[in-house]
C-alpha cells in the first residue's frame, strides 16, 4: 500500500511540477503578447495623432495660401517681378506690403501655431521679436527725427540714413519671416504625408 500511495503521490508531483511549467510559459507568453498590444496601441495612437496633426496642417496651410497667396509674398514681389505699388511708392511701399503680410501672418500663427513643433514655434516667435525690435528702432529713430531742430541738418541726415537701412532691414526680416513660416507647413505636410 504504501507503494501505491507513493505512485501516486510521483504521479501528483509530476502533474503539478508540469502545471507549474507550463504556467510559467503561459505567463511568459502572455507578458510577451501584452507588450505587443501596447506597442501596437501606441503606433495606433500615433497613427491618429499624426493624421489628425496632418490634416490640421493641411487646413491650415490652405488658409495661408487661401489669405496671402505666394504670389503676394514680399520675396516674391520683390525678387520676381516689383510690383506697381513698390515702384510708384519705393520704400514706403514696400513698407506697407511688409506691414500687411506680417499682421496676416502674425494673425495665422496666433491661430495655428500650435500645429508646430515647440522648436518651430520658438523660431517664429524669435523672428517676430526680431522684427518687433527692428519697428521699435524705427519708431525710436522717426520721432527723434521730429524732434531734430533745423540747425542740426548734418545729423537729421544721417538719421534719416540709419532709418532707411533699418527700414530695409525690416523689409527683410519680414520677408525671412515669410519664407520660414510656408517652409515650415510645407515640410512638416511633406513629413507627415509619408
Amino acid at each position: 500500500m504504501d507503494n501505491n500511495i507513493t505512485f501516486i503521490l510521483d504521479l501528483l508531483s509530476a502533474g503539478v511540477i508540469a502545471s507549474l511549467v507550463a504556467g510559467i510559459f503561459s505567463l511568459v507568453i502572455a507578458v510577451k503578447n501584452n507588450k505587443r498590444l501596447v506597442e501596437l496601441e501606441k503606433s495606433k495612437q500615433k497613427f491618429t495623432v499624426n493624421q489628425e496633426r496632418y490634416k490640421g496642417l493641411k487646413e491650415a496651410y490652405a488658409e495661408l495660401l487661401n489669405v496671402l497667396p505666394e504670389e503676394k509674398l514680399l520675396g516674391h514681389i520683390i525678387i520676381n517681378f516689383p510690383s506697381q505699388k513698390i515702384r510708384e511708392n519705393g520704400l514706403s511701399g514696400a513698407y506697407e506690403v511688409a506691414e500687411m503680410n506680417m499682421k496676416t501672418m502674425y494673425s495665422h500663427f496666433q491661430r495655428h501655431g500650435y500645429l508646430l513643433s515647440d522648436d518651430e514655434q520658438k523660431e517664429i516667435v524669435k523672428l517676430i521679436e526680431v522684427i518687433d525690435t527692428i519697428t521699435k528702432s524705427i519708431i525710436d529713430m522717426s520721432s527723434d527725427l521730429q524732434v531734430n531742430d533745423a540747425e542740426n541738418d548734418k545729423n537729421e541726415d544721417a538719421l534719416v540714413d540709419k532709418v532707411h537701412k533699418k527700414i530695409l532691414e525690416r523689409i527683410l526680416k519680414v520677408a525671412e519671416f515669410e519664407e520660414t513660416y510656408y517652409n515650415l507647413f510645407k515640410n512638416n505636410l511633406s513629413k507627415l504625408s509619408k
